[in-house]
């Protein structure tokens, strides 16, 4: 019963802090609320995993959206933009009927799914390290190989939700945002483990 009782609490924490995500994305006008959100949600996740299971989630994330809301709009527009010119350049190659165009296409699709796999590290690595905004996406693609099996295993669990949330939307407005912040963060914490907690990364 303690374990049942236990396992309902954290559901019924992940469920709040999911709506929270929503409300305070909308919020911000949705185009500046959504990375505030977001890393104020991961924030709240860290914390969890790192064993403050009791700290208060509203006030928390009230904090760190306040605190996060201009520089997490710089690194998440980044990352909007740097994606959105790699699938150009994707779509691009796949279709001009050029040899050497076409023969780019595999190198774009390989540096468009590394990019990928680090945008999975960017807002764990902007919350457990004070570094820089350019040492953050560095260090991304970086930890990508520190620890091959477990970036792997993240990938793998990222692609399962994926799955999950297709087939059973229902849970989008319960789940997906908290669900997908705790995932990776627990796969990132156990990166970081690997090179040791440091509170600075170069």
């Amino acid at each position: 019963m303690e374990r049942i009782y236990y396992f309902t609490d954290f559901i019924l924490r992940m469920v709040y802090l999911n709506i929270l995500a929503i409300i305070f994305t909308i919020a911000g006008g949705v185009v500046f609320g959504f990375f505030p959100a977001f890393v104020a949600t991961f924030s709240i996740s860290r914390k969890w995993l790192m064993g403050y299971s009791d700290i208060k989630i509203t006030k928390n994330f009230w904090l760190f959206y306040k605190k996060e809301f201009v520089r997490s709009n710089v690194v998440g527009w980044i990352l909007i933009v740097l994606g959105s010119l790699l699938y150009v350049n994707l779509s691009i190659a796949e279709v001009v009927n050029q040899a050497i165009i076409q023969a780019s296409y595999y190198l774009i699709l390989t540096v468009f799914l590394l990019f990928s796999s680090a945008c999975l590290f960017i807002f764990p690595i902007y919350l457990h390290y004070k570094t820089s905004i350019p040492a953050i996406f560095k260090n991304a693609c970086l930890l990508l190989f520190v620890h091959p099996i477990n970036t792997l295993m993240l990938i793998g669990a990222v692609i399962l939700y994926h799955y999950v949330m297709t087939i059973l939307p229902g849970l989008i407005p319960f789940f997906s945002i908290s669900l997908f912040s705790i995932l990776v963060m627990f796969f990132s914490l156990r990166t970081f483990r690997k090179i040791g907690d440091s509170p600075s990364l170069d």
